[in-house]
């Protein structure tokens, strides 16, 4: 079994076709054939079966293709080990809702562990990270959707980053006590990445809301600059508002946007190389989110002025 063998089959159980599977692989039809021939024998099973034209999955098969995409990603990795050895690289990916303070302690965390090259990106959302990282892209995540049962990785939750409302300092809602959904009626509502699964459950909060103009910006920073120059008010999870705007915006909860799920789940790829450092990243970052975020504690709804 190889590694051109495990392409080639998970090529013809993709496009049901010995012919289509070779053009995708830019190798002849006979190739293909010889190759899933090959892999039958090593496996002593049938993997595909013929009717008429069309080829279909034999039940061995459908439970191969898990095993064939897993032993790929160990064999791109096992390809890594020496350059990790040489040069220790870990790639960490967030998605856009957090702090700039946030994305710095995680720097400044891994930076002290020594010795470690950092790779730091930007997932579109939670689903985007938990592809890349199965894909083997990222080694270490942070996203609100667990990964499914794996040996490769290891799920921690860490706690709830509840969505609240960011408001400039001088808004006439910074004054009102309880917001409603009705109160946001004719605002300017900033968001980011809207087409993502998070943003998808706050605008089915929102379908009632009357006279709404919409904003939708990259990423969370560039909200949080929206707001604090008066531009509109925008919705983002408390960790995305820190210190660093002390006395420039208000946060407020929401009841109907408050409940919507947004759990932070830290998530690391089984091995020696990560395990030394998950930990410590762990520990600061959930020292850094009780001893930065101003937002009200978890479960509480009590406004809060930087000021």
């Amino acid at each position: 079994m190889n590694e051109d063998q495990l392409k080639t089959f998970l090529a013809v159980a993709t496009f049901k076709s010995y012919s289509k599977a070779g053009c995708h692989l830019n190798v002849t039809q006979p190739t293909i054939t010889s190759r899933i021939k090959a892999l039958e024998t090593n496996l002593q099973c049938k993997l595909f079966s013929r009717v008429g034209h069309e080829i279909h999955l034999t039940q061995e098969s459908q439970l191969f293709i898990d095993y064939a995409k897993n032993i790929l990603i160990y064999m791109q990795h096992a390809k890594q080990i020496k350059t990790i050895v040489k040069e220790p690289i870990i790639k960490v990916g967030f998605s856009p809702g957090y702090s700039m303070s946030f994305i710095v302690k995680l720097l400044k965390t891994i930076k002290e562990a020594g010795g470690i090259d950092i790779h730091i990106k930007e997932g579109y959302d939670s689903v985007n990270l938990n592809e890349r990282a199965i894909n083997g892209e990222l080694d270490l995540i942070f996203s609100r959707v667990v990964l499914p049962a794996s040996q490769n990785f290891v799920s921690e939750y860490l706690f709830e980053n509840n969505l609240v409302v960011a408001l400039p300092k001088n808004h006439p809602l910074c004054t009102k006590k309880n917001l409603l959904l009705t109160d946001l009626e004719g605002e300017t509502i900033i968001s980011y990445r809207r087409g993502s699964t998070l943003w998808q459950l706050i605008d089915q909060q929102l379908l009632g809301v009357q006279g709404l103009t919409r904003i939708d910006v990259d990423n969370n920073e560039m909200l949080v600059q929206a707001v604090r120059n008066g531009i509109g008010i925008g919705i983002t999870p408390r960790l995305g508002v820190d210190y660093s705007y002390k006395g420039d915006i208000v946060t407020k909860s929401i009841e109907e946007i408050n409940r919507i799920p947004n759990r932070v789940y830290v998530q690391y790829r089984k091995n020696l190389h990560i395990d030394k450092i998950a930990k410590k990243i762990i520990y600061s970052i959930i020292s850094h989110r009780y001893a930065n975020s101003l937002c009200e504690p978890d479960n509480q709804h009590v406004d809060n002025q930087y000021s």
